[in-house]
């Protein structure tokens, strides 16, 4: 029922312009969670995850919000680099003890 709220929260940003804007502007997925409990809407980071392939399957109905909720709630919009590991930045000369 929960992804069911989170479809019907994107519903309601997709007709609401002001809404839209918020949503669009959200800097990271908790604002847009809040921005939905505001509104009424129980939901999660996991339930709006859960809506994403519906989302792009009516990519037309909802328009750039699904690229502002894409950016968003995308795995890889994290601090990770894109190889999965931090680089290393030691001496690979160094012996050890």
């Amino acid at each position: 029922m929960s992804k069911q709220n989170a479809l019907e929260f994107l519903n309601q940003a997709a007709q609401d312009e002001a809404l839209k804007g918020k949503v669009k502007g959200a800097d990271n997925p908790s604002e847009v969670i809040g921005i939905a409990q505001e509104r009424g809407y129980d939901i999660s980071q996991e339930h709006v995850q859960a809506a994403i392939p519906d989302l792009k399957q009516q990519k037309g109905f909802f328009g750039d919000l699904v690229e502002a909720i894409l950016r968003l709630f995308s795995p890889d919009h994290d601090d990770y680099p894109a190889t999965g590991v931090q680089p290393f930045s030691g001496d690979p000369n160094s012996s050890r003890h």
